[in-house]
């Protein structure tokens, strides 16, 4: 018995005269610029992909690629959450490295995890107060301080 094999097929650009683009999640999948649906693998070919612009988008039939193409730089350009979160989490990675290799310190030391607390927590929460960039998280660190 022979094996059925599954055909994955891929995008072309001539789709996007049809106003479809690949998937943001998915790159083999096609996505509608007009209504964001994402349809199967298997409806990427052009005429289940000019079906779906006549039935669903009958007002967009005339568009020319042009058109689609903005509407394309215009999904691009969109924030998304992992756009705006990325250099947020970068900072807050990095503040979490600095702690857990200050506290390394201190326990390869040998000293009580006040030390932190006695020593450092003063010293940051001077740099940030002299830092103009970092004057944001002086309350933050005042908190943690017990102020």
């Amino acid at each position: 018995m022979a094996e059925y094999k599954k055909k994955c097929r891929q995008y072309s650009v001539d789709y996007l005269k049809f106003g479809f683009i690949p998937s943001l999640s998915d790159k083999q999948l096609p996505m509608c610029l007009l209504c964001n649906k994402v349809l199967r693998n298997d409806a990427m070919k052009p005429s289940e992909l000019e079906d779906h612009l006549s039935r669903c988008h009958p007002d967009n039939i005339s568009k020319d690629l042009k058109y689609f193409q903005t509407l394309n730089d215009k999904v691009q350009k969109r924030p998304t959450v992992d756009k705006m979160f990325a250099s947020t989490s970068q900072k807050d990675d990095d503040g979490l490295r600095a702690s857990y290799n200050i506290s390394l310190l201190i326990a390869k030391s040998g000293k009580p995890h006040t030390t932190g607390e006695k020593l450092l927590l003063p010293a940051i929460e001077e740099d940030f107060t002299t830092n103009s960039t970092a004057r944001f998280y002086t309350n933050f660190v005042g908190s943690l301080h017990g102020d």
